[in-house]
């Protein structure tokens, strides 16, 4: 422990706490926590909040013993790690969508480059759109309230509740896969109408041959209500994500 001592500079103990949940928050939230950024943005970006986060009057210090700080520190990335994977849940809503939507085009065979989304052009295209669209409509603003919400509902000497996020987790999941059959249902309908429709259209004319003219003139109005209702598609998503707030024990 004396060596452990000697080798970290001396910290306020609070503060400490404080970067362990802001950290573990940003490496699991959209947006933020993507691949594709650099791991020295989302240190940095801990580093600025861990300050504005720490109330000056806290008064803790650090254990004596390494059971003690180790079971501290696994503590704050538990509740950090939780409280960001319940947005996250909610934001893969739009990732779920994407791909429903892809396959009722018949456009999820084309495959485009793998990321968080799902690995086909519309799932990357309405992900970055989105991730963009939150970034302008005070996406990185909510996530400092979350996070000080986070240290209100569970201060850093707080111990996290196991049931309460089993059960908001499970209510997430739900409310992101109704989130995403939602967003879904016009190209789902209007993809089942369609093939309905093919299936009559065969059946009246059967020298008709339908799939050769249904397959190509299916992804074209797919396209079509696709440019027109992304921008819809995408700002459901986006409000629906910018008015979550985390649920109070």
């Amino acid at each position: 422990m004396e060596q452990l001592l000697a080798a970290v500079p001396p910290l306020p103990w609070p503060m400490v706490l404080v970067y362990l949940r802001v950290q573990a928050f940003i490496l699991v939230l959209p947006g933020l926590g993507e691949r594709v950024l650099p791991a020295r943005l989302k240190v940095g970006l801990a580093v600025v909040l861990t300050p504005l986060l720490t109330e000056p009057d806290a008064a803790m210090t650090m254990p004596d013993t390494v059971p003690a700080l180790a079971g501290q520190v696994a503590v704050q990335l538990v509740l950090g790690l939780m409280a960001g994977m319940l947005l996250r849940l909610l934001a893969l809503a739009l990732d779920v969508a994407t791909t429903a939507i892809a396959a009722t085009a018949s456009l999820s065979q084309i495959m485009g480059v793998q990321n968080e989304a799902a690995p086909h052009p519309i799932g990357n295209l309405l992900h970055l759109g989105g991730i963009a669209l939150l970034m302008v409509m005070g996406y990185p603003v909510m996530v400092v309230q979350l996070i000080a919400d986070s240290l209100q509902l569970w201060p850093p000497a707080a111990l996290p509740d196991a049931e309460y996020f089993a059960d908001n987790s499970l209510r997430m999941v739900r409310d992101s896969f109704l989130l995403a059959m939602m967003l879904a249902a016009p190209f789902t309908i209007g993809g089942f109408l369609f093939q309905a429709l093919s299936g009559v259209v065969n059946r009246v004319m059967p020298a008709l041959p339908v799939i050769f003219i249904g397959a190509p003139a299916s992804i074209m109005l797919a396209l079509a209500a696709l440019a027109v209702l992304a921008p819809l598609l995408v700002a459901i998503w986006a409000d629906r994500v910018l008015s979550f707030v985390l649920p109070v024990p």
